[in-house]
């Protein structure tokens, strides 16, 4: 009976072993310490860091029209509008013809140029970088977030541990009320924490360019390698956002300029340019 009883529990052992990642995964110790790392990491630093940055913020941009730009193939047919606020993403400020007022990155993984040439700007721009803890090449060095006329948020992007291994099978989709006290949530593209802020701002308009949400392509003059991932992933997430900013900020006009994977979600407006190239 004892040898008996010692090889069932051997074998018991033996599963409990092989199986580690599995059973934390059952009975939620995974999602309960990437919940502890988040708070500790990311919420209660952002708690901190986000009142020193973004209440002067609040209702900057009210009664003007706020122009987003992402770096989607789409940002090409984009000619420059004039008297309104431009806010860029990443390498978007690579475009010689806009003058941005703002500019939002997360990564800094083989954006050296990138840096570059945000600190050899001729004009006044606000930079805001990122906290980004989903990869360790991700995260943009301390002396750089210590140069004059740089912004510092934290993000809680998307994450395997607790949203599944894709986006599309997160749980909820939740944007912040208040920026200035949590973190900016990002789904897997800086774009939802520029537009975020730019509710913040309480423009009367803004318009979304170069989001094109499909296939892994960037901008003529803006491409830096293949998109890893199929950016029809954001799609779902620029719904909740289309959610969220409704029921907040109603009287904020919201609209997409030469919209592919967003088509229908906003407002869609076309450029002659565009609309000559479909033709």
């Amino acid at each position: 009976m004892n040898k008996l009883i010692k090889k069932k529990m051997d074998a018991l052992w033996e599963f409990l072993e092989n199986n580690q990642t599995r059973i934390r995964h059952l009975i939620g110790t995974d999602v309960i310490m990437d919940r502890l790392t988040l708070m500790t990491d990311i919420y209660v630093p952002a708690m901190v860091q986000h009142q020193k940055v973004f209440p002067k913020y609040r209702g900057i941009n009210r009664g003007k029209t706020v122009v987003i730009t992402g770096t989607g193939p789409t940002f090409e047919y984009y000619k420059p509008m004039k008297d309104v606020v431009h806010i860029g993403i990443n390498r978007s400020v690579f475009r010689e013809d806009i003058q941005y007022d703002y500019l939002f990155a997360t990564d800094y993984d083989g954006e050296d140029d990138l840096f570059e040439k945000l600190f050899s700007c001729d004009y006044d721009l606000v930079k805001f970088f990122g906290v980004n803890y989903n990869r360790r090449s991700a995260l943009i060095p301390a002396y750089l977030m210590e140069q004059k006329g740089v912004e510092m948020y934290y993000v809680e992007g998307f994450h395997p541990g607790i949203y599944g291994t894709t986006i599309e099978n997160s749980r909820k989709f939740a944007f912040p009320l208040d920026i200035s006290a949590v973190p900016f949530k990002s789904y897997g593209t800086t774009f939802h924490v520029a537009f975020q802020f730019a509710l913040w701002t309480r423009p009367e308009k803004i318009y979304i360019v170069g989001a094109d949400s499909y296939g892994k392509a960037h901008a003529k003059g803006l491409d830096y390698g293949e998109i890893p991932v199929d950016c029809r992933m954001f799609i779902k997430p620029w719904r909740k956002i289309k959610e969220f900013a409704e029921a907040y900020y109603p009287d904020t006009e919201i609209i997409s300029l030469n919209p592919v994977g967003l088509k229908g979600i906003f407002k869609d407006e076309y450029t002659d340019e565009y609309k000559d190239k479909k033709s």
